[in-house]
């Protein structure tokens, strides 16, 4: 008589997802740090004088559009 083995495991070893969640951790790093950037030259541009704008390329109008926007928007 053969019997079949039907030993079911008590644990199920699922290795740890460190790669996703290091993906994850640079993206918001990195996002945070593009909105640190869009803020602070924003920031920038609503203080400079209208001889630097011009030579960026800026007419006062545009600075100020630009200046006004959220960090999170492009």
């Amino acid at each position: 008589m053969t019997y079949v083995n039907t030993t079911i495991p008590q644990t199920i070893t699922i290795p740890a997802p460190t790669f996703v969640v290091s993906r994850g951790m640079i993206a918001v790093a990195v996002k945070m740090d593009t909105w640190a950037t869009r803020r602070s030259t924003r920031k920038a541009l609503r203080n400079m004088p209208d001889h630097l704008l011009f030579d960026v390329g800026l007419t006062r109008d545009q600075a100020q559009t630009e200046a006004a926007k959220y960090f999170w928007r492009a």
